[in-house]
């Protein structure tokens, strides 16, 4: 039976929107020393909003848990009421994995994410639940948990995968300690994807993925999935591979589902074969005006596609592979650019140089693998920051970043540099599933003059960058505040 469980990047692994909103609360109803939320605060205010998705569970006092509260919507899914019940009347598999996560979420105050697959009802197979401890005015604990179907079986979607032609496999990725994905776990499969592996039934569901589908063994294929995954891009590619001493061809779809891929297979051996007849005839066929047309057509198609593989390559020759930021030299072409035009209109146009703090003393302390955990913690929060599609971000290498923000002057740029000082003080960058690090940022700040070209406007940011570091580190200097203070 598949299961999960995270106490960390909750939001990133959960599929319900809601999920955000709900950490959120809990953070600002939280009681310290272990006690998680105040019960009457954060019961009365989530219960006014979802409480159709909720349950209250009360401990026993015996290793066993009473619903004090189903909420309607789960009723509707599992079809029956619980209240007044206790976890142990469920299965024995789910009842065992249930408590175990309300104990850990009780012992450690902190909320708890969950995936699992249940008893299978009308409608759902796999459940996903936000776990928040509380503590009520009297002392006793209570759980508020939110339990939503990840997953359904509705008539529409089963008679859809049922009578696709195409094989559908959708794929969840389990991460290791430090993030890294480890392997995946098939969580949907229809009956053409089994056949496809030389399987029946749904025999693929709740299997590892590699060791089910035959084609994921090639190292090459497994790692465009990994970039799929990691990179949330879509990817579309042909594999071969012999299932029952038959030679098959795929086409294989690959698209970003949650944290995980879904995969779409479609059998092309009859097309592959027949263009490989096609091929061994092409000398006589050349001599043909139709069938010279379709070989122009043909080519025309696979210059195409050419095209669009070259395109993705110098896509990838743009980003940070480690951060997916533009990488220095990308950074550079885009920012001069950008500096050209804002010469042309007359914009003004700011630019960050940010170094973190200490860097050294994380990989010392922590090791590279945490080194890279922060680097990448850090970009996602510096992308949060910025603004989408205006602004250019890039990691000029190590642990120093740039930002460039068009028609942007000095006095808007030193409040967007205040704003993300702001948020990384109040961030830990988590590092590993049980490890999270608070770290400061050193940032330079400075606004093109009229006829400065890129590297004069990178000097002079880095210039501040460097007095930041001279006076203390973590903190914010300003090109312009040490013009005004001269003059």
């Amino acid at each position: 039976m598949h299961q999960e469980v995270h106490t960390h990047n909750i939001v990133e692994r959960a599929y319900a929107p809601e999920v955000a909103d709900l950490l959120g609360r809990f953070d600002r109803r939280a009681l310290p020393d272990f006690a998680g939320a105040s019960f009457e605060a954060l019961s009365s205010e989530l219960l006014s909003f979802c409480a159709r998705d909720l349950m209250i569970m009360a401990p026993t006092g015996t290793g066993d848990y009473r619903y004090e509260h189903f909420g309607q919507d789960i009723i509707r899914f599992v079809g029956c009421d619980r209240t007044g019940g206790h976890v142990t009347q469920m299965r024995p598999a789910v009842a065992r994995f249930t408590i175990a996560c309300y104990d850990e979420a009780l012992s450690s105050g902190k909320p708890l994410y969950s995936i699992h697959r249940a008893v299978k009802t009308v409608r759902v197979s796999l459940w996903e639940r936000l776990v928040l401890p509380t503590t009520c005015a009297d002392g006793q604990r209570r759980l508020i948990v939110f339990s939503k179907p990840l997953q359904f079986h509705e008539e529409l979607l089963t008679t859809v995968l049922d009578t696709s032609p195409a094989g559908i496999v959708a794929l969840r990725a389990l991460r290791d300690e430090d993030g890294n994905i480890d392997r995946t776990v098939i969580i949907t499969a229809n009956r053409r994807a089994a056949a496809m592996a030389g399987l029946a039934g749904d025999a693929l569901v709740d299997r590892e993925g590699r060791q089910a589908l035959p084609f994921l063994a090639d190292e090459t294929i497994w790692r465009r999935c990994l970039y799929v995954m990691e990179l949330r891009r879509n990817d579309m590619f042909e594999a071969s591979y012999t299932v029952d001493g038959r030679d098959l061809w795929l086409q294989v779809a690959l698209a970003p589902l949650g944290d995980g891929l879904v995969m779409t297979l479609t059998d092309i051996t009859e097309l592959k074969l027949a263009n490989l007849t096609l091929q061994s005839r092409a000398a006589t066929l050349a001599l043909e005006i139709g069938k010279e047309r379709a070989t122009r057509r043909a080519l025309s198609h696979e210059l195409g596609q050419r095209e669009e593989r070259e395109q993705e390559l110098r896509r990838l020759a743009e980003t940070d592979p480690l951060t997916t930021l533009l990488n220095r030299r990308s950074m550079i072409e885009k920012a001069n650019a950008e500096i050209r035009a804002a010469a042309a209109s007359g914009h003004e146009t700011s630019l960050f140089i940010i170094d973190i703090d200490h860097f050294k003393r994380v990989n010392d302390t922590h090791g590279h693998p945490a080194g890279d955990a922060v680097i990448r913690a850090f970009a996602d929060l510096l992308l949060g920051q910025m603004r989408a599609g205006h602004d250019l971000v890039g990691r000029l290498g190590g642990e120093e970043f740039a930002v460039l923000l068009p028609r942007t002057g000095a006095r808007e740029a030193r409040r967007f540099a205040e704003r993300l000082h702001k948020s990384l003080r109040r961030s830990h960058l988590p590092v590993s599933e049980t490890l999270d690090l608070q770290v400061t940022a050193s940032i330079g700040v400075a606004t093109r003059r009229a006829d400065e070209d890129f590297g004069a406007l990178v000097a002079r940011a880095d210039k501040q960058l460097y007095r930041a570091k001279d006076e203390g580190r973590d903190c914010i200097r300003c090109a312009e505040d040490e013009i005004a203070a001269a003059a």
